[in-house]
């Protein structure tokens, strides 16, 4: 047996050689995940006041909680104010005209002041030399009971295409 030992030494130290190789990978592989663990361990307890894991995951999860909570509350506020935001006036076009021929500049106008819904109301100014006229009329969904002059029908489509382009507008006609 020794003289086969003698014969094959160099087979025998290669294969020494390679285990010995794939030792010393299996050894440093395992140092390295260790040392990111430990890395990984030093950093959550500098997260975290308790040095238990297990401590720590549960006062983690409590935090998690508590911020769900929080943002279900913010989401549930954002909604409400959405909510409040679509019965307020989103925009105010104005036209100015001149309303007769022998008056001077634009200075008649018609505003419109609706709401995402197209309710509102639309405000018409009419300048004259002998007096000035104001009417008010009540827009619902984009319609009124009362006649509407041009302008103010030119205010309110602007006003409503406005809400609409923003994608607001709950508009049905």
């Amino acid at each position: 047996m020794i003289p086969w030992l003698l014969k094959n030494a160099w087979m025998i130290g290669t294969v020494a050689l390679i285990l010995g190789l794939i030792s010393f990978i299996l050894g440093l592989t395992a140092w390295l995940r260790a040392n990111t663990v430990a890395r990984k361990v030093k950093r959550w307890r500098t997260i975290h006041s308790s040095a238990d894991l297990e401590e720590g995951y549960a006062q983690s999860q409590a935090e998690l909680r508590k911020l769900a909570e929080r943002i279900e509350t913010m989401n549930a506020d954002m909604k409400q104010i959405h909510n409040y935001l679509q019965t307020k006036v989103n925009t105010v076009p104005v036209l100015r005209y001149n309303a007769f021929a022998n008056v001077g500049s634009d200075l008649s106008f018609s505003l419109a002041m609706l709401d995402t819904e197209g309710d509102g109301a639309v405000l018409s100014s009419i300048y004259g030399r002998e007096e000035t006229r104001t009417y008010a009329k009540p827009i619902v969904q984009g319609h009124s009971d009362y006649a509407l002059t041009e302008e103010e029908q030119q205010v309110i489509a602007k006003a409503l295409n406005s809400v609409n382009s923003s994608g607001n507008l709950v508009h049905r006609s």
